[in-house]
């Protein structure tokens, strides 16, 4: 598709501002009105390239404390969620990207000034999120959860989902590959970013249908392409 044609599409369906805001508002009241504020709350990321298990690992702790923040929640309270998914699947997630996106950050930082102890499930393509756990890294606590598997691994999996999903309901969610490539990509130095902001890191490795956490003390970038080496020969071998 050209570039102007999808640039059109994308302002097609963004919900109008007023919209937009009636449902930012009752998402506020769904996720955080049973919710205790704390005195030093606390923020947690949960990151990596799509398939790498990161809303598993959020379903399979206790996260009570926190507020779990995730835009693709949000994708389907689009008022145009139907008429995308029958005309454009394949673009569901750039035709629903700004309002999705924007309700995620507006719902993080309505918790952050607030006082709640919040969770942001990511995928990150940029450094734009740097800028934003170094603002926050000097007045909360942070945790960064990184899910580390390799890029094989990762792909199947999406494409399992995928094909799941298509059985159950002719209505899958397509990842987008190109999201992944660059989430994948950037990892390593996102994470040895992050070290040096002296905010804590933590490898989440999938494990026998469990999730062990490693925590590193030095050598980030050598352990994390190691991790990443075994997901993938597991995956040649299991897949």
């Amino acid at each position: 598709m050209e570039k102007d044609v999808l640039l059109s599409l994308i302002e097609k369906y963004k919900l109008l501002k007023e919209e937009h805001d009636i449902i930012l508002k009752k998402l506020i009241d769904q996720l955080f009105s049973k919710k205790v504020k704390n005195e030093k709350p606390s923020i947690m990321f949960v990151i990596g390239q799509p398939g790498s298990g990161k809303t598993t690992f959020i379903n399979s702790v206790n996260l009570s404390e926190y507020t779990i923040i995730n835009s693709d929640e949000y994708r389907k309270l689009i008022k145009f969620y139907p008429e995308i998914m029958e005309n454009y699947p394949t673009l569901l997630s750039k035709l629903t990207n700004y309002d999705a996106h924007l309700w995620g950050d507006e719902l993080f930082s309505y918790g952050t000034i607030n006082g709640y102890s919040v969770l942001r499930e990511k995928v990150p393509v940029d450094y734009s999120l740097i800028d934003l756990i170094k603002e926050l890294s000097s007045k909360h606590d942070i945790t960064i959860n990184v899910l580390v598997t390799g890029n094989l691994t990762s792909l199947l999996a999406t494409r399992e989902r995928y094909e799941k999903e298509v059985l159950e309901n002719k209505n899958a969610k397509l990842s987008n590959i190109d999201a992944h490539n660059k989430c994948y990509d950037l990892l390593p130095q996102f994470i040895a970013t992050c070290v040096e902001l002296g905010v804590k890191v933590n490898f989440v490795v999938p494990f026998n249908n469990e999730f062990k956490i490693i925590t590193p003390n030095d050598n980030y970038l050598d352990i994390l392409e190691q991790l990443r080496e075994e997901s993938n020969m597991n995956a040649y071998e299991t897949f």
